[in-house]
């Protein structure tokens, strides 16, 4: 079997062809040589019948022969002229048996194991009856011969053909290996041609939808890395930027006002009252710097959400826009945001409702906005809706949307979940995303 299996499918169906076809030949000669015994018997007994009969219907007119001599003579002349047969005296030596070349003696075995004489007894001797079918056996034998050789013949043709119908059908097969390897190999343009059966062309044509659909993910991979490159580069402007324009400043009044005050100390009579105020003014512009470095910092990454958790940093959040859009109504219900997260579930958790809030304040004129942190079936859900003006139809599509609601959608995508944008029916905008929980942390719920 294990050989077997090595073999292609091609010498496979080959091999099983010449099989079938050697087995229905040898079928066939077998049934032959089994009938023959039966046709060999059946002449062998009517040509026996039939020479007793001339026999027996020759004795009564021995005794009134003048010559009873020459009437068996002239009987054993008439009998040998009968096929299958020999008839002779006891007495006589049984002659040569004719054409029994023409049949191997094992066939003549077995088509007539045991041939029995007929003896009929006379007043001038005994007379022997003895079946001799050999003329039968070797035309029977002829037969199966030239139809063994006709049917190998046409055996061989038909395995010709056959193998050659078989090697054209399978012909594809190759072409479709060569295909898988070279998409294998990262050529997802290439395509197999789709030929041959029905069955290789649906083959080809799934080949083809895959390597279309590789094509199309390598597509989509390149627009994601330039993309990724294009949101660094634009994080890194902006971190430039309030560096520049923020903390570049403060740290010259700082370095300004260190300077002034350096000045003043050392100058004879200072007053120590001026010095005090030079220093709180110093201080006040350090703190003023500590909290853009928070704020860049916190952007970059929130460190309440380790100090925290995810349910406090939403609250500070929250509170933080609240302070900024006092207008606008922020509500929360963070049961699901309680308990243990994974840090990676917990800043996507925290970022989807940074941006849904910053989408929601700015662009959609709503004075009321609610948050929504639940878990059910080992799934973080997080829901931000507002009452505001909606979207366009063709922007529902988080990929679709900016910079912002595409990183949050392959960021949740890159965690097993999904994030869909659709508009309420009773007006305003709904964000949704759904990510799978790990088992220890879809256990506390």
């Amino acid at each position: 079997m294990a050989m077997l299996r090595r073999l292609s499918l091609r010498l496979r169906l080959s091999l099983l062809l010449g099989a079938v076809l050697a087995l229905g030949l040898a079928l066939g000669v077998g049934l032959l040589i089994l009938h023959a015994g039966a046709r060999v018997r059946a002449e062998a007994d009517g040509a026996t019948r039939l020479a007793r009969d001339l026999v027996e219907a020759t004795l009564p007119r021995l005794d009134a022969a003048p010559d009873p001599q020459a009437e068996i003579a002239r009987l054993l002349a008439d009998a040998r002229r009968l096929r299958h047969v020999r008839v002779a005296l006891a007495e006589e030596e049984a002659p040569e048996q004719e054409n029994v070349d023409r049949a191997p003696q094992w066939f003549a075995q077995l088509v007539l194991p045991n041939a029995v004489a007929t003896r009929i007894e006379t007043g001038r001797g005994a007379i022997l009856i003895s079946p001799n079918p050999t003329d039968e056996i070797a035309e029977i034998w002829q037969e199966i011969v030239w139809l063994a050789i006709g049917g190998a013949g046409i055996a061989v043709a038909a395995f010709g053909l056959v193998s050659l119908a078989v090697s054209r059908t399978l012909r594809p097969v190759a072409t479709l290996a060569d295909g898988l390897k070279r998409l294998e190999r990262g050529e997802h343009s290439m395509r197999v041609p789709a030929d041959g059966s029905p069955e290789f062309i649906i083959i080809a044509e799934r080949i083809n939808a895959l390597a279309a659909t590789l094509q199309q993910l390598d597509e989509e991979n390149r627009r994601l890395v330039r993309r990724m490159i294009h949101v660094q580069d634009e994080e890194r402007k902006d971190i430039a930027r309030d560096l520049h324009d923020e903390i570049g400043p403060f740290l010259f009044t700082v370095r300004a006002g260190v300077g002034a005050l350096a000045r003043r100390a050392a100058a004879p009579g200072a007053d120590p009252t001026r010095l005090a105020e030079d220093c709180a003014r110093i201080d006040s512009q350090i703190a003023a710097l500590q909290q853009v470095n928070r704020r860049i910092l916190g952007r970059l990454r929130p460190a309440a959400l380790e100090e925290m958790g995810l349910a406090d940093a939403l609250e500070a959040l929250a509170q933080g826009w609240r302070e900024t859009n006092p207008s606008v109504a922020i509500t929360l219900s963070l049961d699901g945001a309680s308990g243990e997260l994974e840090e990676e579930t917990a800043l996507t958790a925290y970022r989807i409702v940074q941006e849904g809030l910053a989408n929601a304040l700015r662009h959609s004129g709503a004075d009321q906005v609610k948050v929504i942190v639940a878990r059910a079936k080992g799934v973080l859900h997080i829901v931000v809706r507002d009452n505001g003006a909606g979207l366009d139809p063709t922007r529902l599509r988080p990929s679709s949307g900016g910079l912002g609601l595409r990183g949050m959608s392959e960021r949740v995508g890159a965690l097993g979940g999904a994030l869909t944008l659709e508009n309420n029916p009773q007006g305003g905008a709904r964000l949704t995303a759904s990510v799978p929980l790990r088992s220890g942390a879809a256990a506390d719920r």
